[in-house]
Formats: C-alpha cells, sequence, structure tokens
C-alpha cells in the first residue's frame, strides 16, 4: 500500500487550512498550513511541517523573510519538491492540490508550476 502524499503551504491561505484539507483527502492527499510566523515555538513548527512534506508551496508575498529562509533552508535538507508563489489564494490553493494529486498519479514527483 502507498502512503499518501503530504502537501505543505508556508504563509497565505492559513484561513481556508481547513477547507484545503478537506479538498486534498477528496484528491488523496494530506494538507498543512503554516501561518509563516517564526516567533517563539512557531519556528520548530514550521521546520516540523518541511520535513513531513514532500510537496511544498511558500508564499511570499505574506510572509517574513525569516520564514521563507527557514522553509527553504528545511526544504533543502529533506528534499521536498518547493515551489516558491507571490501570492496564493485558495482557488490557486485548491488548482496546486488538483495538479499534486494528478502529478503523482501519473508516477511523476515534479510539477509544472511557472
Amino acid at each position: 500500500m502507498s502512503q499518501r502524499l503530504r502537501v505543505g503551504f508556508v504563509g497565505g491561505v492559513h484561513r481556508t487550512g481547513r477547507d484545503l484539507a478537506t479538498f486534498g483527502e477528496e484528491l488523496g492527499l494530506d494538507v498543512e498550513v503554516h501561518d509563516g510566523s517564526v516567533r517563539g515555538n512557531a519556528k520548530a513548527r514550521l521546520a516540523a511541517l518541511v520535513h513531513r512534506t514532500d510537496f511544498l508551496f511558500i508564499i511570499t508575498g505574506t510572509n517574513s523573510h525569516g520564514a521563507v529562509h527557514v522553509a527553504k533552508r528545511e526544504a533543502a535538507k529533506t528534499g521536498a519538491n518547493v515551489r516558491i508563489l507571490k501570492f496564493c489564494g485558495s482557488g490557486t490553493a485548491r488548482a496546486l492540490l488538483a495538479q499534486v494529486a494528478e502529478t503523482t498519479a501519473s508516477g511523476r514527483r515534479r510539477l509544472n508550476v511557472p
């Protein structure tokens, strides 16, 4: 039995995180959202999320430089497939999740996201 893929969003979509998790579940994906905060133990929670993900979307328009740096650094350690986006609304996030599901169904591990 194959393991479900984990997709993480850092910043930008934390208000719709529950909806994205439900949509991801329908597609056979586990979705986690982090608000991009790096204060207190949020930095450790961000690093842990990145270490659990196969696909990571970092939204720079709503993140601090620190959060982007932490997410990119931790993703480089794990080999997660990373895409950096300036903005990402719920519609874009849903489209990205659908693309991840389609990509993995075809056996590929890389997305074709500009």
